[in-house]
């Protein structure tokens, strides 16, 4: 059975009340037959009535007329006298309650809709006093409620007297807080996850953190994070969390595709709870055209804080990329301390120290060495998003630095500096611009080839210069290949345009490169098209570029990526 379609319009009206009932009047998918586009008729007027009385138009009247615009496709057209509205004659607005000297209450206040002597506009009312509610509860006063709120109407003399009191009632703290479930793991180890204490404020916001925070973990199969705000005790509500964990032990395989290493195939074992104590054990081997690698990590959480722990690792990569080939040995051990009260996987703030041990032999711009690092050094992170899996909005920081000694046994003298952020800012409901920059120096005693290439500092790729090929760029050996420079700046802008909900379309332009100094400094430029599709898992990002200095084949590269990446 084919379908008609029926589209409405007003006259006679202009504004703010001409957009309110269009938005009340959207178009209507209809059964073909004729009395189904009277039905619709009749409960368009409907609509209309009761748009035009929430917005104080009680008197109003209209004539409407339809007519057939094409095959299946119907235009109905009311025309509206409003008439006399209703105007507000006397505001009785009161607060009472422990929250009632509250600043930021006191800003809503100001900003009530209505006015004496204006047009009653109830959709407004309606709105401020929801959030004025949503202002209360977020600060924990849960019982918060209106002991009166009404509108007195005389429709025959056009006045209405509107009465609306707002009572905070007390305001609540956290109370106990129980943990159910998840029994083979430490109860100190769960409470980390936790953005609250017994005895702070009171926050529905508290709640949703902590339970994002757990869902995000690969631990908890089922999380449930709740007050119970029918058995409160006093000025305190207790607290439920009910937890349901997945096998510590998790075996993944799969496959994928990264545009700076290829193909790939990948096996991870996990271990979420070694020694029964929440500590992991991660072994990953992986398999790609330009990287094989075999690692294996140890974290061992300690202390009340997200990110406290202990930290080792030791790995075997090979690479061989368009400008170098190389193997390494890496193991590394230290300490990661976090720096926030507040427990969120979306805001951090740490500081990482670690002693690095390093074998590494390597063939760079023809040239064949090996070389032994030993190395200590401190990282620090600061990271603040409203939602890591879509970071549309915040920033990121990371500076690192680094050095060896011919005294510990390494090659040769070295201390290394690198920073790397991202600003990102919602602009509207639609639009989002973001900014981006790599910065790197170093200072050593010999020559650049006693340096490990990961030493180095080269642009190119997803992350630095997406229209050129992976760590491909930067200062040039007396043979004429890149060999990597002791400098790096790089730095990025983008804007992105939502399409949908998850789906935004974006176009960037970058800028910079490595080298020796800063008179040899020649900047390569790529732009390019996106699209990112902000998943379950996090963004996904596919890139077109094209370099814009120095263009190589090919002239276009595709970028992937799955996830948060810088």
């Amino acid at each position: 059975m084919s379908a008609d379609e029926v589209h409405f319009a007003v006259e006679g009206v202009t504004g703010r009340l001409a957009k309110a009932l269009a938005h009340a009047l959207p178009p209507v998918i209809i059964g073909s037959q004729r009395d189904r586009v009277e039905e619709t008729e009749m409960a368009a007027s409907l609509r209309l009535k009761d748009a035009l009385e929430a917005y104080g138009y009680y008197s109003a009247h209209w004539t409407q007329r339809s007519e057939k615009t094409g095959q299946g496709k119907y235009r109905v057209t009311f025309s509206v006298t409003p008439g006399h509205p209703i105007q507000i004659r006397h505001i009785d607005l009161r607060v009472t309650g422990a929250g009632h000297g509250l600043p930021g209450l006191k800003r809503l206040l100001s900003q009530f809709p209505l006015h004496k002597e204006t047009v009653l506009d109830q959709m407004a009312y309606e709105e401020w006093k929801g959030s004025a509610l949503s202002f209360l509860n977020a600060r924990g006063y849960m019982q918060a409620g209106y002991s009166r709120h009404e509108i007195l109407m005389d429709r025959d003399q056009f006045w209405a007297d509107v009465y609306l009191w707002l009572n905070t009632g007390p305001r609540f703290r956290f109370g106990t807080i129980r943990i159910t479930g998840a029994e083979h793991y430490p109860r100190w180890f769960v409470k980390r996850y936790l953005s609250f204490k017994s005895g702070d404020w009171y926050s529905p916001e508290a709640l949703a953190l902590t339970q994002s925070n757990l869902r995000n973990t690969d631990i908890f199969s089922e999380v449930s994070v709740h007050g119970d705000l029918e058995k409160i005790n006093h000025d305190t509500i207790p607290v439920t969390v009910d937890l349901h964990s997945q096998p510590a032990q998790h075996l993944k395989v799969g496959a994928g595709y990264s545009t700076n290493i290829g193909p790939n195939a990948a096996i991870i074992y996990d271990n979420y709870n070694a020694f029964s104590q929440a500590q992991h054990v991660r072994v990953s081997l992986l398999a790609a055209q330009l990287n094989r690698n075999a690692s294996i990590t140890y974290d061992w959480p300690v202390g009340v804080r997200l990110g406290s722990e202990y930290v080792a690792q030791a790995s075997y990569q090979n690479q061989n990329l368009t400008v170098y080939n190389s193997n390494d040995i890496i193991a590394s051990a230290g300490r990661q301390w976090s720096l926030r009260n507040e427990n969120s996987r979306n805001k951090i703030s740490t500081v990482e120290t670690l002693i690095n041990f390093e074998q590494a032999n390597y063939d760079v711009a023809g040239q064949t060495n090996n070389s032994f690092y030993i190395y200590p050094s401190v990282q620090y992170t600061l990271q603040h998003f409203r939602n890591i899996l879509r970071p549309i909005a915040g920033y990121l920081l990371t500076a690192r630095a680094e050095g060896a000694s011919k005294i510990w046994g390494s090659n040769t003298n070295l201390i290394r500096f690198s920073v790397r952020g991202e600003w990102r800012k919602r602009l509207s409901a639609n639009w989002v611009f973001a900014t981006r920059a790599k910065l790197g120096a170093m200072w050593l005693t010999g020559p650049i080839g006693q340096l490990p290439p990961n030493l180095r500092f080269f642009a190119g790729g997803q992350n630095s210069l997406p229209g050129y090929a992976y760590q491909s760029q930067g200062p040039l050996a007396a043979n004429g290949a890149v060999e990597g420079g002791r400098y790096l700046v790089v730095g990025g802008m983008n804007i992105q345009r939502f399409v949908s909900k998850d789906w935004a379309i974006v176009a960037f332009y970058d800028a910079g490169n490595a080298f020796n100094r800063w008179t040899s400094f020649r900047a390569l430029q790529d732009v390019g098209l996106g699209v990112r599709w902000y998943s379950p898992v996090g963004p996904i990002r596919l890139d077109v570029a094209h370099p814009l200095v120095a263009p190589q084949t090919p002239a276009i590269r595709i970028a992937f990526s799955v996830g948060f990446t810088l």
